[in-house]
């Protein structure tokens, strides 16, 4: 087959395969590791531009935990974690606000502009309340100014997707008192169950679940939650990636219908999930 019918073959393919997504609100979670490779950002983004305006309607909610870090090592303070959380007094907050709300944000959100993507900063879309953990003792782990997502606002997201407009949702929370800092990956899984989502994409620093962490070619492509859950009491997954993992638990007990852990290291994983013939990465589903 000549070289020019078979690219018109593969963009057929992959007109029929953005065709059948249109239309359907997709969550992405942009993670602060997976931001740190400008390359792979700029790859991302460039696809969350090229998806929407095919007609797919995307949430991005991002973290910025590195970036964090660094802001409060110029600011003298020591990053504190309590129970996989980060501790999060006045101090630390002013720091996770400014940097999430007032330099990531709105840097992503001029960013998708200059790739022809229209979007727009959601900073306020999330409800939540403190976030409380049980102790060993019987009583509740101190964890400052954290908090867990109790409402989203779907109404605005809506109107957002019928403008054709990308929301750009920092893992941020407001209760009576102000802010809450929110861990990303729940922000996320909280915004895909609340639009009953097909699918909520984790964009981070692995390639996906590798049945061998040393071996790239041991990737399990799609799982189910009991099968996740065997390779957890296993050990097969281990150390950081349990919490992906569990943060996919989280997305598909909201309503989200799958979850899939993608390289964000990867330029394009996140467009290659739509338009290529296989996924790169994994797949996890209830059932």
């Amino acid at each position: 087959m000549p070289a020019s019918s078979s690219f018109a073959e593969l963009f057929a393919d992959a007109v029929i395969r953005v065709a059948e997504t249109r239309g359907r609100p997709v969550v992405v979670k942009l993670g602060g590791s997976a931001m740190e490779e400008p390359a792979a950002t700029r790859g991302c983004l460039r696809s969350v531009a090229t998806l929407s305006q095919l007609g797919i309607p995307i949430v991005l909610v991002h973290g910025g935990g590195k970036p964090i870090d660094r802001a409060m090592a110029d600011a003298g303070l020591t990053p504190k974690k309590v129970a996989g959380r980060r501790y999060t007094d006045d101090a630390t907050l002013a720091i996770v606000v400014r940097v999430l709300k007032g330099e990531i944000n709105p840097g992503l959100v001029k960013s998708l502009g200059e790739l022809g993507a229209r979007a727009t900063a959601c900073t306020e879309i999330l409800a939540g309340e403190p976030l409380t953990l049980p102790a060993s003792n019987g009583q509740t782990i101190d964890l400052g100014r954290v908090g867990q997502v109790v409402r989203v606002d779907k109404t605005t997201l809506r109107h957002a997707f019928e403008q054709g407009i990308v929301p750009v949702i920092p893992s941020l929370a407001k209760d009576s008192l102000g802010w809450l800092n929110v861990n990303a990956d729940t922000a996320a899984s909280a915004v895909a169950g609340a639009l009953t989502v097909d699918r909520v994409i984790f964009l981070t620093d692995t390639p996906g679940v590798l049945r061998d962490r040393a071996n790239p070619a041991s990737l399990l492509a799609k799982l189910t939650e009991a099968e996740c859950r065997e390779l957890i009491a296993s050990g097969v997954i281990d150390g950081g990636m349990v919490p992906k993992v569990e943060a996919c638990f989280e997305a598909l007990a909201a309503g989200a219908k799958s979850a899939l852990i993608l390289d964000g290291r990867v330029p394009y994983a996140l467009l290659n999930l739509f338009v290529g013939d296989a996924i790169s990465g994994t797949e996890i589903t209830r059932n």
